[in-house]
C-alpha cells in the first residue's frame, strides 16, 4: 500500500519538522500543527490517514482532541498515535480506550516511528480489503470448516433441502445447533416462507397461561415455512401432545379454532430424550417421529482442525456488524486455541474473538491469546463460596446473579439468547436482571 496523508500534532517546533523530514522521504504527503486549533482545521481539510499527536500541548490536550476525533467519527478513517514524554499507564489506557491505535513515549525512536506508521497504513489496507471482500461475499449459513465432520453435516443438509420431514439436532450447549437449523430451512424448499424459533420453555408458557391464539399466531406464520423448538426435551405433555398432531398433519386444536398447518419442525435437543422416554416424561410416539432423521453436531474439541476458518468467519463477523477493527490471528496463537478444550463449544470461541478485538489491535500473538485463556478458566474454576452469615432469600439473589450474569458473558450479552438458555421469559429476565442490579451489555 502506497505510503498515504500524515498530520503531526506536536507543540514542539524541532520535534514537527524532524518528523516531516523523515516522513516526506518515506514517501507521505505531510501536515503539521503546533497546537489544537490548528490540528482540528488541518485534520477537517486533509483527513488524514494517520496521526501523530502529542498529549500534552498548550492549549488542548490530546486526549480531549482525540474525544472530539472520536465524536466527530473521524476515527473511522484515521489511526492515531500518541506521543507522550511524561506519560502513565493511566493515559495510555484512556487512549486506547477511546480509539488511539497505539501510544509511542518520548524521546522518539526514528525507526519505531516509521515502522509504526507502516503497520498503522496495513492495518487500513487490510480493513479495507475485508469490507469490499464482505460486500461482495453471501450470507454464510452453512457448517463451516474443512474437517470430514464438517463435510457430512454439510452434505445431510444438501440432502434433506429436498425433504421436509421432521429434524433432530442433538449436541452440546454452544455447539451450533441453530445455526445448523437455520442452514436447514435456507437451504430447503421453503426458503421463501418463514422460520419461526421457540424455546420450549416459551412453547409451555403460552400454553400453560391459556394463550392459545398467541401461539396460533406464531404457528400460521411458520406455516409452509419452519418450526424450530429449542431444548425440547423441556416440552410439557400438553405442548408435545400439539406437536404429535403437528408432525402428524392432523388439525391443531388451538383457541378460538382448529386448523390444519404445513410446517416444517426442526427440534433442538442438548441430549437426554431417550431417557425421558423411558421416564414417561416424554412421548414415545413423538420422540419416534423426531428421531427419523437425527443430526448429532460434534463438540469444538471433536474438530480442531477448523478453527483457522472459524477465526476468520468470526472476525469478518465482527468487523461488518459491528465495526471493530480488523485483527489477524498470528500462526503460533491459532496452534494454541486447536489445542484448547473448548468446554464452551463455538459459542466460547465466538466471545474470545470479540473480546479480543475489542480490548486489542495489531496482530494477534500467542501471548495474548494464552492471557484470555488463562483468566477464562481462572473464571470458571472458581469454587463458589457460600456466606451462611445472610438469609435464603439473599442468598438465592446472590446465586441467580453469578448465574445469569455468567451467561450473559457466554452469550455475548444477548438478553435473547440468555433467556432461551436460562429458560426465563424475556420481559421477566428484563425484571430479573434490573432487580438484581445486572447491566445486560457489561455484567460483572
Amino acid at each position: 500500500m502506497r505510503p498515504g496523508k500524515l498530520l503531526i500534532v506536536d507543540d514542539e517546533k524541532d520535534i514537527r519538522n524532524l518528523m516531516q523530514e523523515i516522513f516526506v522521504e518515506e514517501g507521505y504527503q505531510v501536515s503539521t500543527a503546533a497546537n489544537g486549533i490548528q490540528a482540528k482545521q488541518a485534520w477537517r481539510q486533509t483527513l488524514p490517514d494517520i496521526m501523530f499527536l502529542d498529549v500534552w500541548m498548550p492549549d488542548v490536550d490530546g486526549i480531549s482532541l482525540l474525544k472530539e476525533m472520536q465524536d466527530e467519527a473521524l476515527l473511522e478513517h484515521t489511526k492515531v498515535i500518541m506521543m507522550s514524554g511524561h506519560g502513565t499507564i493511566e493515559t495510555a489506557i484512556e487512549a486506547t480506550r477511546l480509539g488511539a491505535y497505539d501510544f509511542l513515549e518520548k524521546p522518539l525512536s526514528l525507526a519505531k516511528l516509521i515502522v509504526t506508521a507502516e503497520r498503522a497504513m496495513e492495518n487500513i489496507r487490510l480493513n479495507q480489503e475485508n469490507r469490499q471482500l464482505k460486500q461482495k461475499l453471501p450470507e454464510q449459513f452453512m457448517p463451516i470448516g474443512k474437517s470430514k465432520m464438517m463435510m457430512a453435516l454439510r452434505e445431510t443438509i444438501e440432502r434433506l433441502s429436498k425433504f421436509t420431514m421432521p429434524v433432530l439436532i442433538e449436541g452440546d450447549s454452544g455447539s451450533g445447533k441453530h445455526h445448523l437449523a437455520r442452514a436447514l430451512h435456507k437451504t430447503s424448499l421453503r426458503k421463501e416462507a418463514a422460520i419461526v424459533e421457540l424455546s420450549a420453555y416459551d412453547f409451555n408458557r403460552y400454553l400453560e397461561q391459556m394463550q392459545e391464539s398467541a401461539l396460533l399466531n406464531l404457528l400460521r406464520q411458520a406455516d409452509l415455512g419452519t418450526l424450530v423448538i429449542a431444548n425440547i426435551e423441556q416440552l410439557n405433555l400438553d405442548a408435545q401432545t400439539l406437536l404429535l398432531d403437528l408432525v402428524s398433519h392432523r388439525p391443531l386444536s388451538l383457541q378460538p379454532e382448529k386448523i390444519l398447518l404445513d410446517i416444517r419442525l426442526i427440534s433442538l435437543s442438548r441430549g437426554g430424550l431417550e431417557q425421558a422416554v423411558e421416564g414417561k416424561q416424554f412421548r414415545e410416539d413423538l420422540y419416534s417421529r423426531l428421531k427419523v432423521m437425527p443430526i448429532q453436531i460434534p463438540a469444538l474439541r471433536q474438530h480442531t482442525e477448523d478453527i483457522p476458518e472459524l477465526l476468520e468467519f468470526f472476525v469478518n463477523h465482527f468487523v461488518t456488524r459491528d465495526g471493530l477493527e480488523y485483527r489477524h490471528f498470528h500462526l503460533a496463537a491459532q496452534n494454541i486455541l486447536r489445542q484448547y478444550t473448548w468446554p464452551g463449544n463455538l459459542k466460547e470461541l465466538q466471545n474470545l474473538v470479540q473480546r479480543l478485538l475489542i480490548l486489542g489491535s495489531g496482530e494477534i500473538g500467542d501471548d495474548e491469546v494464552r492471557k484470555y485463556l488463562n483468566e477464562s478458566q481462572a473464571e470458571s474454576t472458581q469454587a463458589p463460596s457460600v456466606d451462611t452469615s445472610v438469609n435464603l432469600k439473599e442468598a438465592k439473589d446472590r446465586l441467580e446473579a453469578a448465574y445469569l450474569s455468567q451467561l450473559l458473558r457466554e452469550t455475548g450479552g444477548n438478553v435473547a439468547e440468555t433467556a432461551k438458555r436460562s429458560g426465563i421469559d424475556r420481559t421477566n429476565l428484563y425484571r430479573k436482571l434490573k432487580s438484581l442490579g445486572i447491566d445486560p451489555k457489561n455484567p460483572l
